[in-house]
């Protein structure tokens, strides 16, 4: 019988091997980003981190500036820079969480505790500030803003804990300001530090924010549908939260049994028999497909940004990209 962990690894190689593929013209340029961030994120608490991850906006980054001069040192360094500040928004949101487990492997808040998690996560905003700084005013800017939109989104976000009043209208919008917003602002600065022509970037700059939207809903449809041994994340741990995604928003006004997943819910830490309730109600109404098109709806949007560019290898990985952020498992 092969061990979880064991079967979480193997799954992982499948799907980098995936990854791979897609990124396959700025391949050189991936690596070189991981080579950078083995330099610059020298604390031990910082290994475990490291390893894995889709290192998806780095490839926003590499993949977009193909539509002007291509990977330049600045684009590189730009592309190490968001993964910084994507990783350090990981370790604080880990903490928040009370997260134990990150890519099928303990948090560091797990392993070394939350203070040590904590100064972890203002070490990595450190370093980012220091890759991102001699890329322009224009950059950091963008980058300052985006990153007040994810924090923001967070705030809001733990004002809502538990909060029936949560509708889907004011979900998509955190998920806008939280994930859209990040992947567009690397679409568009990747582009526009390789000299992109302003068309291109913005179609790249919408593209990016529907793929994060699309990504950030099948993330919270896997929540409820996933394999922990894939995501390396427990099934329903957003409902233990008190954070109200789509596929639960859409149950709690659909279902017929609302009163009762209301009920259930107020108790909060629920057993494992309260969440397979929750999800078979979910499955039964329909909020998981329900999800799952969603997460199809703004994919396609994400595509139809990509209709105006003219074609090219990016654009070829752009299109795999959101087929494989909708059938994805992890």
């Amino acid at each position: 019988m092969i061990k979880e962990t064991e079967s979480a690894n193997n799954l992982s190689d499948r799907h980098r091997t995936h990854l791979e593929h897609l990124y396959k013209p700025v391949q050189k340029e991936i690596n070189d980003v991981e080579d950078i961030l083995g330099r610059v994120c020298r604390l031990p608490e910082l290994k475990t981190l490291l390893k894995g991850g889709k290192k998806l906006r780095p490839a926003l980054v590499l993949l977009s500036s193909l539509y002007g001069r291509g990977p330049c040192p600045d684009v590189t360094r730009l592309a190490a820079a968001v993964e910084i500040l994507h990783l350090a928004s990981l370790v604080h949101d880990d903490i928040i969480d009370c997260s134990l487990n990150r890519r099928g492997r303990p948090t560091i808040n797990k392993l070394f505790g939350d203070k040590s998690a904590v100064l972890a996560g203002d070490y990595l905003y450190f370093l980012f500030l220091e890759q991102a700084a001699g890329l322009g005013e224009y950059v950091l800017t963008s980058l300052s803003a985006t990153l007040k939109n994810m924090i923001r989104a967070e705030f809001d976000q733990q004002r809502e804990l538990f909060n029936y009043e949560v509708y889907e209208k004011i979900y998509l919008k955190r998920l806008a300001q939280k994930a859209g917003t990040f992947l567009s602002c690397c679409c568009k600065l990747g582009a526009m530090l390789a000299g992109a022509p302003p068309k291109a970037i913005c179609s790249l700059e919408k593209f990016g924010l529907f793929l994060g939207i699309s990504f950030q809903i099948k993330d919270d449809l896997l929540d409820f549908q996933g394999n922990p041994a894939v995501t390396g994340k427990p099934v329903s741990n957003d409902i233990n939260r008190g954070v109200f995604t789509l596929p639960l928003i859409h149950a709690l006004k659909n279902s017929a049994n609302k009163n009762i997943l209301r009920d259930l819910i107020r108790r909060r830490k629920l057993p494992l028999s309260s969440l397979e309730y929750i999800i078979h109600d979910m499955r039964k109404t329909g909020s998981l497909d329900y999800t799952g098109e969603m997460a199809k709806r703004y994919a396609l949007l994400a595509d139809r940004a990509l209709s105006s560019l003219p074609p090219n290898p990016a654009r070829d990985s752009f299109y795999c990209l959101t087929e494989f952020v909708i059938k994805r498992d992890f």
